[in-house]
């Protein structure tokens, strides 16, 4: 049985694999990956997620804002819960979800 997991990384959608800053799906589930509501799903939360680094700021070449995510907290779980609403219309039992995302976004204040 395949597996879709969702969860954060910079440039990505919470649903892996996807294109790099483009959110377009490649997890190899032909459903998934054609379904237009899930694309545009995992851009806005590239987008939200992105949000959250800052480049050349607090003495860091790289720095991730917990503020920011802290702002972007109920959006992003928001679309999470879209996003898993539609992955099990769409599920025949081909493949499970292991949501990293939603237990990251959960330990943030």
């Amino acid at each position: 049985m395949r597996k879709i997991k969702l969860m954060f990384e910079f440039g990505h959608g919470p649903i892996w694999n996807s294109d790099p800053f483009m959110g377009k799906l490649m997890t190899g589930i032909e459903i998934v990956d054609s379904d237009s509501d899930l694309e545009v799903w995992n851009r806005q939360c590239i987008d939200l997620y992105d949000e959250c680094y800052e480049f050349n700021s607090h003495g860091k070449g790289c720095y991730f804002n917990e503020t920011t995510l802290a702002k972007n907290k109920k959006k992003l779980l928001c679309i999470l819960e879209q996003i898993k609403s539609r992955l099990g219309e769409l599920n025949d039992n081909n493949f499970t979800i292991e949501d990293q995302a939603t237990d990251e976004l959960n330990k943030v204040n």
